[in-house]
């Protein structure tokens, strides 16, 4: 039996009591070439959990601010004010003023705010969260 590279079963044999039985020979029997490793590398999680704490940073950066507007009405009625007169710098005023202070885009719509939160930094840009809030 030699090594097979794709992902499917490529041996089948039937069963000489039950011939509607057709069995596969699992993939990870099949025999590799001698000195073969591994494809894979070793795992390491380092970045995946720098990830994860990263964007916990950004969860409670949005959670500042969604705290804001569930805490004052208004607020919420400043917030929605400016983006209806499309005055992009008392939105940034008014979002900045909830503790936020990790960079983000903006797009208000008649429909409703969405705010991408972000860690643009020097080190990485590992992490993004999406916040759609309907007016």
């Amino acid at each position: 039996m030699a090594f097979y590279q794709y992902p499917y079963m490529p041996y089948t044999a039937q069963h000489h009591r039950y011939p509607n039985l057709v069995a596969y020979t699992p993939a990870h029997l099949a025999i590799q070439p001698p000195g073969q490793r591994d494809p894979f590398p070793p795992v390491d999680i380092k970045q995946f959990n720098l990830s994860a704490r990263r964007f916990r940073e950004i969860m409670k950066q949005a959670d500042l601010f969604t705290g804001k507007v569930i805490a004052s009405d208004e607020f919420a009625r400043q917030l929605k004010e400016a983006a209806q007169a499309s005055n992009q710098g008392e939105v940034d005023r008014l979002i900045r003023s909830t503790g936020v202070t990790v960079s983000y885009q903006l797009l208000y719509t008649p429909d409703g705010l969405r705010i991408d939160f972000a860690n643009n930094d020097s080190q990485s840009s590992c992490c993004r969260l999406r916040m759609n809030l309907g007016w």
